[in-house]
C-alpha cells in the first residue's frame, strides 16, 4: 500500500508543468530598484514611465498558463478579470493593453529591441538578453 501511494506521489510530480519562479525582466539597460507596488502598477498601465522614460510593456498571450500565474501573483486579477479592466480602461481612454508575444523567447527578442521594454517570465528561461528587475 505504502509502495502504491509513493508511486502515484512520484508520478504527481512529474505530471505537473515544472515552472520555476515568475519573474520581472527587463532590457539590461533598465536600472534595478523596481517595487511589488510599481510591478502592479506597470502590468495595469498606471504607470508607464520608469526612470529611463516611457516603458515598453510586454505581455504574454492568454494561452500561455505562465500569464494567469504571474497575475494572480503581482496584480491579484484573474485572467477574466484582466481582460474586463483592459476593456474599461481601452474604452476610457485612460490606457491601452501591453503588446502580447506567445513565449519567453519573444519576450526577449522584443525587450532586446526596446531599451526600456519589461516584461516577465520563468526565471529558468532568463539568460544574459534580459535582466531580473524584480522577484514577486
Amino acid at each position: 500500500m505504502k509502495k502504491n501511494i509513493l508511486i502515484l506521489l512520484l508520478s504527481a510530480l512529474f505530471t505537473f508543468p515544472a515552472f520555476a519562479d515568475i519573474v520581472i525582466v527587463g532590457n539590461p539597460s533598465l536600472p534595478d530598484g523596481l517595487t511589488k507596488k510599481d510591478a502592479k502598477k506597470i502590468f495595469l498601465g498606471k504607470k508607464n514611465k520608469f526612470i529611463q522614460g516611457d516603458l515598453y510593456v510586454i505581455e504574454l498571450i492568454s494561452s500561455n498558463p505562465m500569464k494567469a500565474k504571474f497575475h494572480k501573483k503581482v496584480t491579484k486579477k484573474s485572467l477574466a478579470q484582466l481582460e474586463s479592466y483592459w476593456s474599461k480602461q481601452l474604452f476610457t481612454g485612460k490606457a491601452t493593453p501591453p503588446v502580447e508575444v506567445a513565449n519567453a523567447n519573444t519576450v526577449k527578442a522584443t525587450i532586446s529591441q526596446h531599451a526600456n521594454g519589461i516584461s516577465y517570465m520563468d526565471e529558468a528561461d532568463v539568460d544574459s538578453s534580459v535582466k531580473i528587475l524584480f522577484k514577486p
